[in-house]
């Protein structure tokens, strides 16, 4: 499979995976009757957003530098706490306010980062066990 069609698929498969699990987590909350003091929205858009640039960059890294094919893993191990930074630093006043969210409440402000990351992984070993 060319570049092209890998790099859209996967776009794709981000884009469907983010809508399913957003609908799908706010059945769950609505049928637990919780109500978020957040919009649930903007930590599914950061999540999507911030895994369609890592997936796209280290889909298309091989292909255009095989010589960081070795530094992949170590690369992609910094892009996840840089991505965690990235989280705090956009959502700081909201993080650390005086407000005290429950553990459901704190537990759905990182299921979407934990979703996304799971696919992020499979996507990397794909590479490394492809490339080896």
């Amino acid at each position: 499979m060319n570049l092209t069609k890998r790099l859209i698929s996967s776009a794709t498969l981000i884009v469907v995976l983010g809508v399913v699990s957003y609908f799908l987590h706010l059945a769950i909350l609505d049928f637990l009757g919780v109500e978020l003091p957040y919009s649930l929205l903007n930590f599914y858009l950061f999540a999507a957003i911030s895994s369609l640039i890592i997936c796209l960059t280290f889909i298309s890294l091989p292909d255009l530098v095989p010589a960081l094919h070795d530094k992949l893993g170590f690369m992609f191990l910094f892009s996840i706490f840089g991505k965690l930074f990235l989280l705090v630093l956009v959502f700081k006043d909201f993080l650390f306010s005086d407000v005290l969210f429950s553990r459901l409440e704190r537990l759905s402000m990182l299921i979407p980062i934990f979703i996304f990351l799971v696919y992020e992984v499979l996507v990397i070993v794909k590479i490394l066990n492809k490339n080896s």
